[in-house]
């Protein structure tokens, strides 16, 4: 794995990007602030997103600063639910707008919530009970029992034969 991602520029001249380049931290710090990868890409100075994928797949030093930046999104994520949640209803709105308005924030909870889930599943995923018992009977176990119940009972049990009834017809 390289250090370095070549990319063309705009002008069709090669670019060397190594992980020195501050854009490499200035991505980082904007996903760790919430914004996506997208988003961030699309500020000035920033690589084209085949770039940043190449560099995610070509250097572990980057892709492990970019991994700890996406925890802290999901944590900043976390963050603006309480803050869209305690987020107080602008006066005047009645209605429909009143209904609008809070559509609008559960939406945006909804989302931030799901992302979050993705993005750091063990503190924001669901918690799913995956305990197993197994009540399946051991019909040799049973078998077993049974017989050591009839060869250990002391009543006078008899050996019953079956007869065959005649019917009257």
């Amino acid at each position: 794995m390289t250090n370095e991602v070549v990319t063309k520029h705009a002008g069709g001249r090669p670019v060397t990007l190594g992980i020195e380049n501050p854009c490499w931290l200035e991505m980082c710090r904007q996903i760790s602030e919430g914004r996506s990868l997208s988003t961030a890409l699309k500020s000035d100075g920033m690589p084209s997103y085949y770039t940043a994928m190449m560099m995610l797949r070509n250097n572990l030093d980057f892709r492990a600063m970019y991994e700890k930046a996406i925890e802290s999104r999901a944590d900043r994520l976390a963050e603006e639910i309480l803050e869209l949640a305690d987020e107080s209803m602008p006066s005047g709105l009645e209605g429909a707008q009143a209904s609008a308005w809070v559509q609008q924030k559960r939406l945006q909870v909804d989302a931030r919530k799901w992302v979050a889930a993705k993005l750091k599943p063990k503190v924001y995923g669901e918690r799913i009970d995956v305990s197993v018992t197994d009540t399946r009977i051991s019909v040799s176990d049973a078998l077993k029992d049974a017989k050591l119940r009839v060869l250990t009972d002391e009543s006078n049990v008899v050996d019953v034969t079956v007869k065959e009834m005649v019917s009257k017809d």
